[in-house]
């Protein structure tokens, strides 16, 4: 028996709806997400894939029943306040390709993030949505006109609304080639994209009383209708009780009818929050088995446990605990020791090692946690330090070592030099550590080829904290797109030990790579160097599925680091990777180093 979707007692789509556009329009509290959530629980009973962009935070409610008290569809939450997995603002893409290679139903949840962000998510996770999918999914944008507004906000020429716009405009016109169906939810049509609005098939229109939003439904009529059908509409609008709607579908299904939409079956978690009312919450939700999503969706969540202050602060908790034990253990002073070979307790060299890989672990998640990292890495340098100084305590030397040790005059590494409380130990290991040896070693870079050395995406709020703060101390010049460093840099910088260049750096960044798919790309391109290979051609060489969301994963690490340029159509490895590119060569290591 062929499923169908059950909207009203004398309302039934076919089960083709979920590869059509729909656009749900009605002013605020007149029942559109109420309605459009409907039409969700009914395409998810037919064990269809439903995706929701959901900026009002009002979606997590499918997951439970309508009392709250027993378990609803299983429907993964991304971000929000009800989250299975926290949203990243740069996880669009990497979202997007795990929804299609896995093919699970997901709230989308952006309500708190700032408007640019969400811009920027949706951009990424619509463009990879379209690009990637072939299988039916219907796609729920709810407050459309957010996504694709009829005006530009804050004047100007159109900005990073634009690519969004016509990611929008794909899906709603050419997406049901791919498998995709849309319903736009909004309560502001008149202010909705005409391009994205009159595109849509079908219609459900609620209770509306702004003439322009009235006026907005009579541009869909003039392109779908003939306007004496509109009149008995559009009169009936501004008294329409709430729930009831107009259906309007004069091509697919050749109806105008007007229905009372049934009742939902999950928990109204759009409803409006009344005064002197207690907000329910549901206590029961759908299980959720994040194993089964992918190993996307396994690393976001790590990412976001890693980045977690608490998370830190427990782990940080933990380290000083052990470097008091340790130096317990490690108590006995030098100078008690006997002149005589004995056996004293040290701290094994395994427990270093281990502390060790824990503050690299931390000092890569700092870089995304907030401004308090910095005490956090100056709360491992000491603990570090510590169990090194009472290592060496513990250490009873032998008589040929200490002879050997007075005549040799000590060398100061940049290890000693952090211990004497010198310049290196106040910027630590960060990347601001990483950008200032990048620029002792040459002169003159551009922040590209600063974030290629340092493995920091030039691009990101990170970088350009760490060169706000080396400006602020003095530590760099800039001239024009160039940095140069100081004196002052060098004198804070200390001793370091020397990052690689041209070829060799290409050899570091495919060991830190190491046996992932990341290091086959790298390797396939940088094999060709300078020529360039598609997409299609680079899956083919690094036997890597170039349609599938773990080729886009890869992909979107190796350009965050910035190893590879280019569009999917040409990729090429870095010329950074390469020796000195042309840009390099026109400047002299020595220009602009005084401070």
């Amino acid at each position: 028996m062929t499923a169908k979707l059950h909207m009203a007692p004398d309302l039934v789509l076919p089960i083709e709806a979920v590869v059509q556009t729909f656009a749900v329009l009605a002013k605020r509290g007149s029942g559109k997400s109420y309605l459009a959530s409907v039409m969700a629980e009914e395409m998810l009973k037919a064990r269809q894939q439903i995706v929701v962009l959901d900026p009002t935070g009002g979606w997590y409610g499918l997951r439970s029943s309508a009392d709250g008290k027993s378990v609803g569809f299983p429907v993964v939450v991304f971000g929000g306040e009800h989250a299975d997995v926290k949203l990243e603002e740069s996880a669009g893409e990497v979202i997007a390709g795990a929804l299609v290679a896995h093919r699970f139903p997901a709230v989308i949840d952006l309500s708190i993030f700032r408007k640019a962000e969400a811009v920027r998510f949706a951009t990424a996770f619509c463009e990879t949505l379209y690009r990637l999918n072939r299988e039916p999914v219907h796609l729920f944008v709810d407050e459309a006109d957010a996504f694709a507004p009829q005006e530009r906000r804050g004047g100007g020429k159109r900005g990073s609304e634009a690519p969004l716009l016509g990611a929008m405009e794909d899906l709603v016109r050419r997406g049901r080639k791919r498998g995709i169906g849309c319903t736009l939810i909004s309560q502001r049509p008149a202010v909705l994209h005409k391009s994205v609005l009159t595109q849509c098939e079908s219609l459900f229109v609620l209770k509306m009383v702004h003439p322009l939003d009235i006026g907005a439904i009579g541009t869909w009529v003039d392109v779908h209708s003939e306007p004496a059908e509109a009149k008995r509409v559009i009169d009936s609008l501004p008294t329409l009780p709430i729930g009831d709607a107009w259906f309007w579908s004069p091509a697919w299904m050749g109806v105008l009818q007007r229905v009372s939409i049934r009742r939902r079956e999950t928990f109204d978690s759009s409803s409006t929050p009344l005064p002197n009312k207690a907000v329910l919450q549901p206590k029961e939700r759908a299980a959720i088995d994040l194993n089964k999503l992918g190993a996307e969706i396994k690393a976001t969540v790590e990412r976001a446990k890693a980045e977690d202050p608490k998370e830190l602060r427990r782990r940080i908790a933990d380290l000083e605990l052990a470097v008091k034990a340790a130096e317990q253990r490690t108590a006995t002073p030098a100078a008690a020791v006997p002149p005589r070979v004995v056996e004293v307790q040290v701290l094994h060299a395994d427990a270093t090692a281990d502390l060790r890989q824990t503050a690299a672990d931390l000092r890569a998640a700092a870089e995304l946690a907030d401004r308090r990292a910095g005490e956090i890495l100056g709360t491992l340098d000491r603990a570090i330090a510590s169990i090194e100084a009472a290592r060496r305590l513990s250490a009873a030397p032998s008589p040929a070592r200490a002879a050997r040790a007075r005549q040799a005059p000590p060398v100061r590494t940049a290890t000693t030099r952090q211990a004497a409380g010198d310049g290196a130990g106040s910027i630590g290991k960060s990347g601001l550590r990483r950008i200032l040896i990048a620029l002792a070693q040459r002169q003159g870079l551009t922040n590209r080829q600063i974030g290629v050395r340092a493995g920091i995406s030039s691009k990101s709020g990170t970088f350009s904290t760490y060169l706000s703060r080396a400006r602020t101390q003095g530590w760099i010049n800039d001239q024009g797109d160039r940095r140069f460093i100081t004196d002052a840099g060098r004198e804070a910088l200390g001793a370091f030990e020397p990052l690689p260049s041209g070829h060799a750096l290409l050899d570091y960044w495919l060991a830190q790579l190491g046996q992932s798919g990341a290091a086959r790309i790298l390797r396939v391109l940088a094999a060709i160097y300078p020529a360039g290979l598609s997409s299609t051609e680079v899956g083919e060489r690094a036997q890597i599925s170039s349609d599938g969301g773990t080729f886009s994963t890869y992909l979107s690490r190796l350009r965050t680091l910035e190893l590879v340029t280019g569009g999917r159509g040409e990729l090429r490895a870095s010329e950074e990777l390469f020796g000195c590119t042309r840009e390099e060569r026109d400047v002299s290591p020595e220009e602009g180093a005084t401070s």
